[in-house]
């Protein structure tokens, strides 16, 4: 189907940009994650690691993992970060 470098798209996993360094550097820190779907499903925990197509999010201590597809994604941010504080753009 796809060779572990690639993505459905075709298009290769890049560990040098900044977006998969900081995922990277959340899956090591064990940070807790906010993941925000496509469809506005919201779902909270750990993530534990990422390929070029999809994230494994443990969203409670003990349970096996979900497999959230990279292509469902709308944002991923630290539970500590509040976006409904953020400041809205003109």
């Amino acid at each position: 189907m796809f060779d572990d470098a690639t993505g459905p798209n075709g298009a290769a996993f890049d560990t040098t940009l900044p977006s998969s360094r900081l995922v990277q550097q959340w899956i090591r820190r064990q940070r807790a994650v906010v993941v925000v779907l496509h469809q506005g499903l919201r779902l909270h925990g750990r993530l534990l690691w990422q390929d070029s197509t999809a994230l494994a999010l443990q969203l409670r201590d003990g349970q096996d993992p979900v497999l959230v597809q990279r292509r469902s994604l709308a944002l991923i941010h630290p539970v500590e970060v509040s976006l409904e504080t953020a400041p809205r753009v003109p």
